[in-house]
């Protein structure tokens, strides 16, 4: 792979100079960016996969869904629909994408929509009777045609930025330099006991400018919560103490990884199944599912999966209740490290109220 990696790096300076070369025709002007008159907020990153972004999109709407209108914006990865649409009861990820879904099955408040094109999506949430107060731009960073009035990087700290290549060597959708279009850095994906000097090591390694914000975070994993009959009382625990001769684990992201390393805290068995991430699942992948690790000399197994892998398997449609009643899912939300999470949460409210 490695070597591999090394043919394909010429075909990367390439890809580092187009990007270089588009992003200084935003710089010039001569590459139009809309400006808008209410808050937008922006969350990317610059390398490809996970690092992230679903709980800090989360984090922002739980900070700001309380006092204003909130609306997000993103392409709808993986849908299989074009154009703009506006999230309505009939919508599943088939037709805005699994992470429009989650948002908008978590927060049934906000408006979600989703386009290919962001202006155009931009104008028909603006066009509403109903406009929003606050947009928030998922996976917007590179789509610079809109142009935020805050704009956050997410980072995994898992695969650092200044030990990469661009695309297709390595995973960096843009070159490092473009770091300076943000205004906040977030280092996700944290060791929870990152101390203050490894910390101060990789803002060396970064090297932020005067205006940006860096913040560190970790994922903290919350309780399961089952998908079945919601009055069962008994807790991923209680179930697992019940029946725990065995967990079988389901994960379609980009790392899961770090997933199934905290089901092993349960001690139990673990069997794992992973898909490629935004995977949709079929009748088949569900059946498998619900027949691992099951034979005749034992309870079938609790299953667990992620998030958003879940609401992919609602949507797919071939969710059986008898799987259901044993398919529990993971919450996730970040946590900014030390002590800084009121000062990240002010620095979003100051942007949002400075507009109202």
């Amino acid at each position: 792979m490695q070597l591999f990696r090394l043919f394909l790096l010429p075909f990367s300076f390439v890809y580092c100079a187009v990007s270089t070369i588009r992003n200084k025709l935003f710089d010039l002007g001569i590459l139009k960016s809309q400006s808008y008159k209410l808050p937008l907020i922006s969350i990317g990153n610059i390398t490809v996969g996970g690092t992230g972004k679903t709980p800090v999109t989360e984090l922002l709407l739980h900070t700001l869904g309380d006092k204003y209108k909130c609306a997000t914006l993103s392409r709808g990865y993986g849908r299989k629909t074009k154009g703009v649409i506006l999230a309505g009861d009939a919508d599943n990820c088939n037709t805005i994408g699994d992470e429009p879904m989650q948002m908008k099955l978590k927060f049934p408040g906000i408006t979600v929509a989703v386009a290919e094109k962001r202006v155009e999506g931009m104008a028909r949430l603006l066009n509403r009777d109903e406009k929003p107060e606050v947009i928030l731009l998922d996976d917007a960073f590179q789509h610079r045609y809109v142009k935020p009035g805050l704009s956050i990087l997410v980072i995994d700290y898992n695969r650092p930025p200044w030990k990469d290549f661009c695309l297709p060597a390595g995973n960096l959708r843009e070159p490092i330099s473009a770091l300076k279009r943000s205004d906040i850095i977030l280092v996700n994906k944290c060791p929870h006991n990152l101390s203050k000097e490894k910390a101060e090591l990789i803002r060396n390694k970064l090297r932020p400018a005067s205006h940006h914000k860096l913040f560190f975070s970790v994922i903290q994993y919350e309780e399961p919560l089952c998908l079945g009959n919601t009055n069962n009382k008994l807790s991923f625990r209680d179930k697992l103490a019940e029946n725990g001769e065995a967990l079988v684990a389901v994960a379609g992201i980009g790392n899961p990884q770090p997933f199934y390393e905290s089901l092993r805290q349960f001690g139990v068995p673990l069997r794992t199944l992973s898909f490629r991430d935004h995977h949709n699942f079929s009748q088949a992948d569900l059946k498998k599912i619900e027949e691992e690790g099951c034979n005749k000399n034992t309870r079938r197994p609790e299953v667990i999966t992620t998030e958003k892998d879940a609401v992919r398997m609602i949507s797919s449609g071939f969710l059986t209740e008898s799987l259901k009643e044993r398919l529990w899912y993971l919450p996730i939300r970040i946590e900014v490290l030390f002590d800084q999470q009121d000062i990240f949460e002010k620095i979003i409210t100051d942007y949002v109220e400075s507009h109202y």
